[in-house]
């Protein structure tokens, strides 16, 4: 039984549905695609998947090869779950990896800088599918302070075989990429998901990423498995749940909050309030 409420404004347990004509890619978003496409980001291994149930994976972004606070903290609570952390961390080279990820990574992937959060997904899915074949696993990335709560019961209790904790129909309807569940990774949900999980190339620039592989995963997907998310704004009063609920949110049991309130979407929200927040939750701040 999920421990979750409702907000205002948002359906609770939403059951995606694809959005009239969004089957179709409209031409700007190939030329995009086809413009920013490079080759995979490089990668290494430092610690070994190995064959488990269940993993929580965690993606760091470390352009200049510093962890913060957020990230400790992170990794701290997703340790404290149980569960084996997989962690994948994006750095300019494999000897500027911080030390600290082998304290708290159960397997440790290094993979260079470019691709954005997508390529680390697509590297992570895969490398279950080959070493840890049939486990499910919950994806987050570092775009998100937090959980602030136990992120067990959403895997455990999920009716859908890819779920996202928050659904927009903004642009369409889609699920939020920085988290989401995904269960029974094996080589059958790659290939139902390697138009979204490209095999050969990444994007070097957010747009693309956005547009052919955040807006048309859950559609994608849902050609083969159930698709939905925990909370969804149809796009017309919330556009962006995280950022126009999320105190409410967070009271109802949503385990997250987007680092952006503190930074360059500090507009949405009262970045006193987000500070106390995180205070209430003995997050560094």
């Amino acid at each position: 039984m999920l421990p979750i409420a409702t907000v205002d404004s948002l359906e609770l347990m939403w059951d995606f549905v694809p959005s009239a004509g969004g089957t179709f890619v409209h031409p700007w978003r190939r030329l995009t695609g086809i413009f920013h496409a490079r080759r995979r980001p490089a990668h290494q291994v430092i610690r070994e998947l190995t064959a488990k149930e269940s993993w929580l994976v965690y993606f760091a972004y470390l352009p200049d090869s510093t962890i913060g606070p957020h990230h400790l903290f992170s990794l701290a609570r997703l340790r404290d779950l149980g569960r084996p952390v997989f962690v994948i961390c994006a750095t300019p080279s494999t000897g500027r990896v911080p030390p600290e990820f082998l304290d708290y990574s159960d397997a440790l992937y290094w993979k260079h800088v470019s691709g954005y959060d997508f390529s680390a997904y697509t590297l992570a899915i895969e490398s279950i599918a080959e070493h840890s074949t049939g486990a499910s696993a919950l994806f987050m990335n570092d775009s998100m302070y937090g959980p602030f709560c136990d992120l067990c019961p959403f895997i455990d209790s999920s009716p859908w075989a890819l779920s996202g904790f928050t659904g927009s129909g903004s642009q369409e309807n889609h699920i939020q990429s920085y988290s989401f569940i995904l269960k029974s990774i094996d080589d059958i949900r790659v290939t139902q998901l390697r138009s979204v999980l490209y095999k050969h190339f990444s994007f070097s620039h957010v747009d693309p990423v956005i547009s052919l592989q955040e807006l048309r995963l859950a559609r994608v997907a849902a050609r083969a498995m159930p698709v939905g998310a925990f909370w969804y704004g149809d796009g017309t009063l919330i556009d962006d749940p995280c950022l126009r609920r999320p105190f409410e949110l967070l009271a109802a049991g949503f385990p997250y909050l987007k680092r952006s309130l503190l930074g360059k979407m500090a507009k949405f929200q009262s970045v006193e309030q987000t500070r106390e927040i995180l205070t209430r939750f003995n997050h560094p701040t």
